[in-house]
């Protein structure tokens, strides 16, 4: 229950949580709703000492800002800073999982990503299903008390957390569209890791160890894309992290996402985010 407390507040009891399952190792807990809401959620301007980021459920009935697309294999997550009164909706939006994570090491992990630190007021993001299978991974090992336990725990943490401040950054993944054959999944890694290069689909293929036509087959079955498609989303991804950073032109983030030109980039860019790489950079960075 201490653990509960430094995470959630001094003033929370076993009785608040009669509905909740709780999963708890030193800095993160995860807590899920078993019997219905928990008690101290819906008190009127409490506060939390850690980060609490809540993955809904069900979002169809619940406004997604315009922002947001809500896109297929994936959940809509938003996240409070320490600190910030609020009240929960628990009895009206009973569908969701709450994380709350130490302030300290929340903060220490996320400057690996950038220096300043936002605070987060209900920001609402995007986070993969796939969180899922870790979450559920997590609270398996934190209710067995299976020995060495704590080794798995703290490395789920860490990895968890990581996963979280990447979506709330905008660098979601998806582990569903990584394959499982072993020539597919060759292909995927090495175009990530030379997207910005001038790869073609037959380049690819060799790649593979296979022709072109049965690599477009088998890619587009494993992947649910075109191996062409696969490649321009790959990049252009790394042209959002790129634009995000403002150390290059948009002109020098062309080549280096490995794109013919820069109208070529734009225009690919535009078909898929409705709006240049420039309107897209003054937009992140106002």
């Amino acid at each position: 229950m201490e653990q509960i407390k430094s995470l959630v507040g001094e003033t929370i009891t076993e009785s608040n949580l009669k509905n909740v399952d709780c999963y708890v190792y030193d800095k993160f807990a995860l807590f899920i709703q078993a019997a219905g809401f928990c008690e101290f959620a819906i008190k009127k301007n409490h506060t939390h000492p850690s980060y609490m980021i809540i993955i809904e459920f069900g979002t169809d009935d619940f406004l997604i800002p315009p922002r947001i697309e809500l896109k297929k294999n994936y959940y809509l997550a938003s996240i409070l800073s320490p600190d910030i009164p609020h009240e929960d909706k628990g009895a009206e939006f009973p569908n969701y999982y709450t994380i709350m994570i130490d302030k300290d090491y929340f903060e220490s992990q996320f400057s690996m990503y950038q220096k300043e630190i936002p605070r987060y007021v209900g920001e609402q993001f995007l986070i993969c299903h796939d969180v899922l299978k870790m979450l559920h991974l997590f609270a398996f090992e934190s209710s067995k008390n299976m020995k060495n336990s704590e080794v798995t725990l703290e490395c789920q943490t860490k990895l968890l957390t990581h996963w979280i401040i990447r979506s709330l950054l905008g660098e979601n993944y998806d582990m569903r569209s990584v394959s499982t054959n072993e020539r597919i999944g060759r292909v995927q890694t090495y175009i990530e890791l030379h997207c910005g290069e001038d790869l073609t689909v037959a380049h690819l293929a060799q790649n593979a160890n296979m022709s072109v036509s049965n690599f477009n087959r088998l890619f587009t079955k494993e992947v649910g894309t075109s191996p062409k498609n696969y490649l321009t989303s790959v990049r252009l991804n790394k042209s959002l992290k790129l634009l995000r950073r403002n150390d290059f032109s948009v002109s020098e983030i062309a080549v280096q996402c490995g794109f013919s030109s820069l109208s070529h980039f734009s225009a690919a860019f535009k078909k898929v985010y409705e709006m240049s790489p420039s309107d897209y950079r003054e937009h992140y960075l106002k």
